[in-house]
């Protein structure tokens, strides 16, 4: 069982590493955090757990489950009362860091007394900042340091160390006034606080694709039951009820149309902008929009099952995936808040024995907490997971959906990409282009194949628009054609060995020509005479053309294998420009030929959409599954073009790419924040408050670069 679970206060990569290490040691249930929704992934036995089970082990390690709008709201208030709350007490304490500072502002004695700063920092300390030592103790717990124990380590000392200055002075004694630390320790967690808020607000933009996708779910279904129509929720309908979608509602669940003709927005899942016009027989998807007249349709998928919840977990999936870069920062970030600290003692050392020998201890402590204060290993874990969510959203506003992790480390490494034919060179769907000899005896050629569900009969009765005669003695002859008698005259329709069997004279047709075009040739026989010949093809998609050179340009070599003859491939790879073609490959060889490329020093993806392009997909280094292909070449691929423009191949790689450099943007600001930061922490020019500040707002800056993604424009290139 899969669920997923809103949790409040998820802020860092630490907090997701400290959840999966917990739920890493319990049998039955691995979670998966994405720290950008706040959200954890469970796949569990349902014998062993359930929902409202995961949630308590959730709140044993310190973190909040939100089941509903109700307690999101409750986290959000709570949230917003703590910053109040900080802000209000913080406020007199920044007054008396100024005067520490040498600006005078008038600050009144009573606030410059020790014991009232102490009175007014430890609400602050260990009520506004609960959070802080709740999750520095379950990072403690699961050996995952993280920017909570920095900040835990960094509050207290300056709290521990202030409350001993205060006990320690005697104003009687004629002592200078000691510096004390209380305004840091509030300002630090105020700042935070800051830096969180803003910070979650900017990663509810990150995730506004999946919120988007979560929210095209519809709520109930009307299902005849009973001889009634009644609307219940979509989690009480069964597999094989009956669902009643009225003109322009919503078609809650994946079904079949038993009855009724409409036309279906499926904008939202294909990215077509045209209704597609579906009839009895035809698949709907759940989510999609009726747009004409009503329909009865058979619930063929629920729950987890439908096409939505399939593209919410590939989207959710995605998010999760961490590239070289990011699995060699997270072995940084796992050594950070040690190195952190000993830098810190270091500092602190330096500064006393050596910086400022024989001056107080004050002098010495100030560097020493902004060393700690100032550093952020958050920003580290951001990173990747920040920068590939809104990068999600773009690509599935386009139609992508990416799912395998090595597509970002290795599309821009890609150097041969793969093809099969019918259905991704070409429509999929074969139009009758030709008719040669008598046009009138068409009437009996598309009354015969009304019969016959091949797809080759469809097109010859697309092409007719007339009404069809009666049929009786219909016979299909496999893998030749069909006979039978029509308006009482013998109707044969078939291949040249069909005809070449029962002996029907084909000298007055030449197939030649147009076999040397790639079109498929039959015959129409009115009492064994041949009276006309058709010409069929499966035309080539809009973009096809456009798309190999493109990738020509590129420097990228294009190949195409198929199971077709070789004449029709021969002819269609001429037509794209494509030079290496491997024609009539079987199933299983397919993979052979992605592994011969392989061995010629290609990087070689692989773009197909049918149950025999299934292991070329998985062999490919990237597989592309058209999304109109089969469930099985939709699973093993590593990207899904949701509709049938080729043209997104090319979209996907350059989005990749984006979001790759986009990625190592994220890195160079973490590590470079973090490289000049703690170096001028340590030689004191930063004041701990005021590193604070830097902490607080340094993820934000990696979460706004990611936003950045938003201005990336595609390409175009021309359509031939």
């Amino acid at each position: 069982m899969r669920k997923s679970i809103k949790v409040s206060n998820i802020t860092c990569a630490q907090c997701a590493k400290s959840i999966e290490s917990y739920f890493g040691g319990l049998e039955g249930v691995e979670a998966k955090v994405l720290v950008t929704s706040k959200k954890v992934i469970f796949n569990y036995d349902e014998n062993q757990y359930e929902e409202q089970s995961l949630g308590d082990h959730l709140r044993i390690i310190g973190y909040y489950p939100i089941f509903n709008n109700e307690e999101q709201e409750k986290a959000k208030k709570r949230d917003l009362i703590d910053l109040i709350l900080a802000a209000i007490l913080t406020f007199p304490l920044l007054w008396t860091m100024f005067e520490h500072l040498g600006i005078s502002l008038n600050v009144p004695d009573l606030l410059m007394n020790g014991y009232v700063q102490w009175a007014i920092a430890t609400p602050i300390l260990f009520f506004v900042g609960r959070r802080f030592f709740q999750s520095a103790y379950h990072q403690l717990n699961g050996k995952n340091l993280g920017m909570d124990v920095l900040v835990v380590l960094g509050t207290s000392a300056a709290y521990i160390f202030s409350i001993y200055q205060t006990l320690t002075y005697d104003s009687h004694a004629g002592h200078a006034m000691p510096e004390l630390y209380f305004e840091t320790t509030a300002v630090i967690i105020f700042m935070v606080l800051i830096g969180n808020f803003f910070e979650n607000r900017v990663k509810e933009k990150t995730s506004h694709a999946l919120q988007s996708l979560i929210s095209l779910g519809a709520k109930e279904a009307r299902i005849r039951r009973d001889g009634k129509e009644v609307l219940v929720s979509v989690d009480q309908v069964k597999v094989g009820e009956i669902m009643i979608v009225l003109a322009n509602e919503k078609v809650a669940l994946d079904g079949i149309i038993l009855k009724g003709e409409s036309y279906i927005d499926e904008a939202m899942i294909t990215g077509e902008p045209m209704p597609a016009f579906r009839k009895p027989g035809d698949k709907v998807i759940g989510s999609t929009m009726n747009t004409v007249s009503t329909l009865e349709i058979e619930v063929t998928a629920v729950g987890q099952d439908t096409i939505l919840a399939s593209i919410i977990r590939t989207v959710e999936d995605t998010a999760l995936i961490k590239p070289k870069a990011q699995r060699i920062a997270d072995k940084i970030a796992q050594l950070f808040v040690p190195v952190v600290v000993f830098i810190s003692i270091f500092t602190f050392l330096a500064w006393t024995f050596i910086v400022d020998g024989g001056h107080p201890l004050s002098h010495s402590f100030a560097p020493a907490i902004a060393v700690l204060v100032i550093s952020c290993p958050c920003a580290l874990g951001l990173a990747t997971p920040t920068s590939i969510s809104v990068a999600s959203g773009i690509a599935f506003r386009e139609g992508i959906l990416y799912k395998g992790g090595e597509f970002f480390e290795i599309a821009n490494k890609i150097s041969a990409i793969a093809f099969d034919k019918t259905g991704t060179l070409t429509k999929g769907h074969p139009e009758l282009t030709e008719i040669i000899g008598d046009q009138d005896a068409l009437k009996y050629a598309a009354s015969l194949e009304y019969h016959s569900n091949h797809p080759i009969a469809k097109a010859i009765v697309d092409a007719y628009d007339d009404e069809l005669f009666d049929v009786s003695d219909f016979e299909v002859i496999l893998g030749k054609g069909i006979q039978g008698t029509v308006d009482g005259k013998k109707i044969v329709v078939g291949s040249k060995a069909l005809m070449q069997e029962l002996s029907i004279d084909l000298s007055s047709f030449d197939p030649k020509p147009y076999l040397q075009q790639g079109k498929t040739v039959f015959f129409t026989a009115i009492n064994d005479k041949i009276v006309q010949m058709l010409a069929v093809e499966d035309p080539l998609k809009d973009t096809a053309k456009g798309v190999i050179q493109e990738l020509k340009r590129r420097g990228i070599t294009p190949y195409m294998i198929t199971g077709d003859q070789k004449m029709t491939a021969d002819y269609i790879a001429s037509e794209l420009g494509i030079e290496h073609v491997f024609a009539e490959v079987l199933p299983h060889e397919k993979a052979e030929k992605i592994h011969e490329i392989r061995n010629e020093g290609h990087i070689v993806a692989f773009v197909g959409d049918g149950i025999n392009d299934a292991p070329a997909l998985k062999m490919a280094d990237v597989g592309f599954a058209v999304g109109s292909g089969s469930d099985i070449a939709i699973d093993t691929s590593d990207v899904t073009l949701m509709s049938l423009d080729l043209g997104l191949v090319i979209k996907a790689i350059d989005l990749s790419l984006a979001t790759l450099k986009n990625i190592y943007l994220n890195f160079f600001w973490a590590f470079s924040y973090n490289v000049v930061m703690i170096p001028l922490a340590a030689i004191g020019l930063l004041n701990p408050s005021l590193a604070g500040i830097g902490m607080g707002f340094s993820s934000i800056m990696v979460v706004l670069n990611a936003l950045s993604l938003n201005l990336f424009k595609f390409k175009t290139f021309k359509e031939e």
